[in-house]
């Protein structure tokens, strides 16, 4: 016998059956074969294009937003709200109208349909891939089944269980998460502490304070850590601006002795010319002294070199210095948003595994000893031009491309009412 704990049992195997048959018929990903003509095209879809009189292979086109493909030589075509066959003759027209072609034939079908979305009272809420002849009750399958099991009693004692250690943990998560969002608040204010009072009211009324105050010590921790941390960074950051400023000073220093020896080397240039004309020294002494003069130079325009690079390496430290707390507090505002945006969203998960468990006791209050399925209600919200319909189906209803499927467990009361 096979037993599925989470699972309505009668609700697994009608959908596997129905999911079976299908598949005879409709392999999965098999959408790309050709879809009758009088399907409706919408946002979403895509279209599988070949022209015929070539050899290239067929191509594929999403509809975009605004209901439009972008098809070969002509550009996008607005093809939103019409059926697969009006569109290829609109196709086929337009080739002949631009004289692009003059009797084309082409092939347009449907390549893959736009998904269904299955939300509500599921496991595994979504979107889903459509395949043709789908029904509400196997969109719900591929969403996992029902939130809640009721088949069986052993089925929803055990899931019961899960929810309770779903929801303990969270409780776990929330007060991590609070310790953490208090640890930033206390890190913006300069404290060395983080404290409950830092957390927002709101969200300390849903946690633990004793486990809170149990993660509140590692955070100090944390806030020491970080702390020194940043200390160490900025003193690296305040002695390397003070050893450029050195390295500049000797720079200047290095370039004033250098300029002097370069006014030497002129002069003694100058000297050597005027005992060369006058012939009292040999001309080859001179071409030293030229020399030196030259080598002078080059050494000067390495140190300017130098210390323009110091001066510009200066200029980078003291702009990181500055910023160097600025950056800082941004790090922290932002992990304090990103902590406050997760306690939000633990906060919903909370809230919905608390329904899903409140609705769970009471069907185990209601239908004890009772084998018994959940009274599910699937409504659908379906596109129709630019309005949007809300359906009651039965759970044999297809469902079609693009439709939102919620499922809502109905409350045990519906028990007792006649179906």
């Amino acid at each position: 016998m096979c037993y599925f704990p989470h699972i309505n049992v009668l609700f697994l195997c009608r959908t596997m059956l129905l999911a079976v048959a299908m598949a005879a018929f409709s392999p999965i990903g098999s959408a790309t074969a050709a879809s009758p003509d009088g399907y409706m095209i919408s946002v979403g879809d895509e279209l599988e294009f070949d022209i015929l009189d070539d050899n290239d292979p067929p191509q594929r086109f999403v509809v975009g937003r605004e209901g439009a493909v972008q098809l070969p030589f002509i550009g996008g075509g607005v093809v939103h709200d019409m059926s697969v066959g009006d569109a290829r003759q609109l196709i086929q027209r337009t080739y002949v109208q631009r004289e692009i072609f003059v009797d084309p034939q082409i092939e347009l079908s449907i390549g893959s349909f736009r998904p269904i979305s299955v939300l509500g009272d599921v496991k595994n809420p979504g979107n889903f891939d459509y395949q043709p002849q789908m029904t509400a009750e196997q969109a719900v399958g591929m969403a996992g089944g029902p939130s809640i099991s009721a088949n069986n009693e052993e089925a929803r004692v055990l899931e019961l269980r899960t929810l309770e250690g779903s929801l303990n943990s969270l409780q776990f998560e929330l007060a991590l998460l609070a310790a953490q969002y208090a640890r930033a608040q206390a890190q913006l204010k300069h404290e060395e502490s983080a404290v409950w009072e830092g957390v927002p009211p709101q969200i300390r009324r849903a946690i633990s304070r004793e486990i809170f105050e149990e993660h509140r010590t590692e955070e100090d921790r944390i806030i020491a850590l970080q702390a020194q941390d940043a200390a160490t960074r900025r003193k690296l950051l305040t002695d390397a601006v003070e050893e450029t400023k050195v390295r500049i000073g000797l720079l200047e220093e290095r370039r004033e002795v250098q300029s002097s020896v370069l006014e030497r080397s002129r002069s003694e240039v100058e000297r050597a010319t005027a005992l060369a004309d006058r012939g009292l020294i040999p001309k080859n002494s001179l071409n030293a002294k030229e020399l030196e003069v030259s080598q002078a130079q080059t050494q000067l325009l390495q140190l300017r070199e130098q210390a323009s690079a110091a001066k510009i390496e200066q200029a980078e430290l003291r702009s990181r210095l500055s910023q160097f707390d600025t950056e800082l507090e941004k790090q922290l505002l932002t992990e304090a948003q990103r902590t406050l945006s997760e306690i939000n969203k633990a906060l919903s998960t909370r809230a919905s595994l608390e329904d899903r468990t409140r609705l769970l006791r009471q069907w185990m209050s209601a239908a004890a000893g009772l084998e018994t399925e959940l009274l599910l209600e699937y409504q659908i919200r379906r596109r129709r031009g630019d309005k949007t319909e809300n359906i009651v189906v039965k759970p044999f209803d297809e469902v079609l491309p693009g439709d939102l499927l919620v499922i809502v467990v109905k409350p045990p009361e519906a028990l007792g009412q006649p179906g």
